[in-house]
């Protein structure tokens, strides 16, 4: 399949599993294909959650296809008659692309979890921000006490009316005698869009 406009997003020192927010009809049964530079296809099956959310094991993949130097990647489903579906992240769309990034940074996920009713321990914060190329959060007690002292901190820009799309940009998280005080985050360039921290 040939894809026009896909998600994207990226994945960083994923080890086990990709936890897929890229959301379908719950508790259904699915089949994902992986498309690589070369245009090599890798699959496998899946049934979704009671949210509609699924996984695909990394050991289900060539060991070492996943390295920061592996290119661009496309995610696509398919029901079990081999025919696209679409899924939902923001809006809808039939693929999504996604890159491995280097370093320490721990991310193993697509996609973003919307559900409103949050696993016990378990919060999403929402900080939007309009017009701006830098915007910090001060960590307040507050904050330290919902998300902790090493939050996951993802940003969305608004690409287009209604459209968010999770880019990858500078955030800083400053320290004083190993409490997190501020996170900093500089969108490389004016932008509208929200910080999601978890």
């Amino acid at each position: 399949m040939s894809c026009t406009t896909c998600f994207e997003d990226f994945i960083a020192k994923c080890n086990l599993e990709i936890q897929s927010y890229l959301q379908l009809a719950p508790l259904t049964d699915y089949k994902w294909v992986i498309t690589d530079r070369r245009d090599l296809k890798y699959q496998g099956d899946f049934t979704t959650d009671a949210d509609g959310f699924w996984v695909i094991p990394v050991d289900q993949l060539p060991p070492g296809l996943l390295t920061e130097f592996s290119g661009l990647f496309t995610l696509e489903v398919q029901d079990l008659g081999c025919k696209p579906v679409k899924f939902k992240a923001a809006q809808e769309f039939y693929c999504a692309q996604f890159t491995i990034k280097g370093g320490t940074y721990e991310k193993n996920t697509l996609g973003c979890d919307f559900t409103c009713s949050p696993a016990v321990g378990s919060q999403t914060g929402i900080f939007p921000f309009t017009s701006v190329s830098t915007f910090s959060i001060t960590w307040t007690p507050a904050l330290l006490a919902a998300f902790g002292n090493s939050p996951s901190v993802q940003v969305y820009h608004l690409t287009a009316p209604d459209t968010y799309q999770l880019v990858d940009v500078t955030i800083e998280q400053v320290f004083n005698s190993g409490v997190l005080q501020q996170i900093d985050i500089d969108n490389g360039g004016v932008a509208t869009g929200y910080v999601l921290i978890s």
